[in-house]
């Protein structure tokens, strides 16, 4: 599933898996709040969670906040001729 693809059920499993992932995570910072063991590191870790799952999934929903790829169209040799 890239940001590309024409298939027509990747915006929807994009969608599930985003609302999936934050009811997830919500649910586990009130768990681990609840046992009093939501500390700094847990809190990290659930942050680098979301930005694991959801960035990506949000690339197939918006394409165009991906950056453009730059072509140049120039004629010249990219390899370098020193030896």
């Amino acid at each position: 599933m890239l940001p590309h693809d024409d298939k027509p059920w990747a915006k929807t499993l994009a969608r599930t898996v985003i609302c999936l992932t934050i009811v997830a995570l919500v649910c586990l910072a009130l768990f681990l709040d609840s046992r009093n063991m939501l500390h700094i590191p847990e809190m990290v870790g659930i942050f680098l969670l979301f930005l694991t799952i959801v960035p990506p999934n949000l690339a197939v929903l918006y394409p165009w906040i991906l950056p453009t790829h730059h072509e140049s169209n120039s004629n010249r040799a990219t390899k370098s001729t020193v030896r």
